[in-house]
């Protein structure tokens, strides 16, 4: 399935390679200068776009493949196989959303993507990459929109530029997606090493070689070949890999709580875990 729009609104979609080539060191896309006019053309069109879009991510999702076999509730869609794939969807939804520059659809799109992480995390093998990936995405465009400002220029967002925040009812709504998202991923991650990203490469990466032996018709010793008496870097890269996640793990949707902390008058938020 292909989400990328070309031209929508009038604007087109920055393309992966000019963001990372850009000086602006956001995960987001630089948006535009003014926000879309309210029920014109090009915020209709944008609409019937990113709905359609999500609603194909949705599809394919719900006939996701399980051990093998697909359980096809729309059988002209394809289903997912793991959850890179409506992540790598989602992260361009959310590029397209933030160009816009128009806080009435920023906010509401934003909200729902990150409540459709939510529910899509727990139905795929773990995937920290792409989990963090996208959610470190989220996590700078709602920080930005809670303050109004681009945290990396402190330019004012196209849309706030007169003192407009976030109304309370969404923040709570916010509020109660990172506390689930925190949960989810940390339940789901927490101590697991496997990427699937990475899976198309394991198999000549696990095929390791722990002894090398030779026995001749004589006698039963071994030939023992330098360099593999002690092989402890498998263990090293996976205590790397378990640390790495766990700091992930613990930041996910920190810029977003340090703000929600100030503007809703509670505690810091924290992983909710259970005994």
């Amino acid at each position: 399935m292909d989400t990328a729009m070309t031209d929508v609104g009038g604007f087109p979609t920055p393309p992966a390679s000019s963001v990372a080539a850009s000086q602006h060191p956001s995960p987001l896309p630089q948006p535009r200068r003014r926000p879309l006019r309210p029920g014109g053309p090009k915020e209709s069109d944008l609409i019937s776009y990113l709905d359609r879009a999500l609603n194909d991510v949705q599809k394919s999702v719900e006939n996701r493949m399980k051990k093998g076999q697909s359980e096809q509730r729309h059988p002209d869609v394809r289903g997912y196989t793991s959850f890179l794939e409506p992540a790598t969807e989602l992260d361009s939804l959310i590029d397209v959303v933030w160009v816009s520059g128009s806080p009435n659809l920023q906010i509401p799109y934003l909200l729902n993507i990150a409540r459709m992480l939510t529910e899509y995390i727990p139905l795929f093998p773990a995937s920290p990459r792409a989990t963090f990936r996208i959610v470190d995405k989220l996590d700078s465009a709602f920080s930005n929109l809670l303050l109004g400002y681009d945290t990396e220029t402190n330019a004012p967002l196209p849309g706030f530029e007169n003192g407009r925040t976030m109304s309370t009812t969404d923040k709570v709504r916010l509020k109660g997606i990172v506390d689930r998202t925190r949960v989810i991923v940390a339940k789901k991650i927490g101590g697991n090493i496997q990427d699937d990203e990475e899976d198309g490469d394991n198999g000549a990466t696990e095929e390791r070689v722990s002894e090398y032996e030779s026995t001749t018709e004589d006698e039963g010793d071994y030939v023992k070949f330098e360099g593999f008496e002690d092989n402890t870097d498998d263990e090293e890269d996976e205590n790397v890999e378990r640390e790495w996640e766990e700091r992930h793990v613990g930041s996910i949707y920190e810029r977003t709580i340090a703000e929600l902390g100030d503007v809703l008058g509670g505690p810091p938020i924290g992983i909710i875990t259970e005994d």
